[in-house]
């Protein structure tokens, strides 16, 4: 069945779990909201909530390391001044290992209590996240040809307080060029975000081939 309407949507659209990947500034939050109306989800989590609520239940180590940006967690083990882009690829998937077991519970719980839900992140790494093991219906990495619109977009109003210099935007482009290369290596989507619409169709008809099969 077509999922192009709320109204018609099956209880296996409606009950959905999409894993959106990609580094602030990609528009996860804008599909995420329009993908959530568009299929009836009822609800939506972004990881660096998710980040914030256990790092007072963690060990101190693991806490400080959740506290750095993705783009800059590799620091906490190998500082560099001009680190490659599978150090900094590494310090992400270090953060991605403390939260796989919060990642999991989430979708269980999902699909227990029969809800959709929408994950939003750049811990989401396609080859170390695999969305059939976690349950999840659908993992695809967003993206933004233009890296100069997405430093603009990272740096928008809706993140008024974000303090990122030149090098940590540069860090956070190079970090989003490992997120699209793990998922041409895994065989996973990457969808353009250059239109939210667009892109909304695009996730949309990915379930539905998903779905389908």
């Amino acid at each position: 069945m077509p999922l192009e309407s709320n109204p018609t949507q099956t209880t296996e659209t409606r009950s959905a779990i999409i894993l959106l990947s990609g580094v602030p500034g990609t528009g996860k939050t804008t599909v995420g909201s329009a993908l959530q109306n568009r299929l009836g989800l009822s609800h939506r989590l972004s990881t660096g909530f998710l980040r914030a609520t256990i790092e007072s239940l963690i060990p101190e180590r693991n806490a400080r390391l959740l506290k750095r940006e993705a783009f800059a967690a590799y620091e906490e083990t190998s500082p560099s001044k001009s680190p490659t882009g599978q150090e900094i690829l590494d310090g992400c998937a270090a953060q991605t290992d403390i939260l796989k077991p919060v990642f999991k519970s989430c979708i269980v719980r999902a699909r227990t209590e029969g809800i959709g839900l929408i994950m939003e992140g750049s811990h989401f790494i396609p080859g170390i996240i695999d969305p059939n093991e976690f349950g999840a219906d659908l993992l695809c990495v967003l993206d933004v040809p233009d890296r100069e619109q997405l430093k603009e977009r990272a740096m928008s109003p809706n993140h008024r307080h974000r303090q990122w210099s030149t090098f940590d935007l540069n860090r956070l482009c190079i970090l989003q060029d490992q997120l699209v290369y793990m998922a041409k290596k895994n065989g996973l989507a990457i969808v353009m975000n250059t239109d939210v619409e667009q892109s909304t169709n695009h996730i949309v008809a990915l379930l539905n081939k998903k779905t389908s099969m």
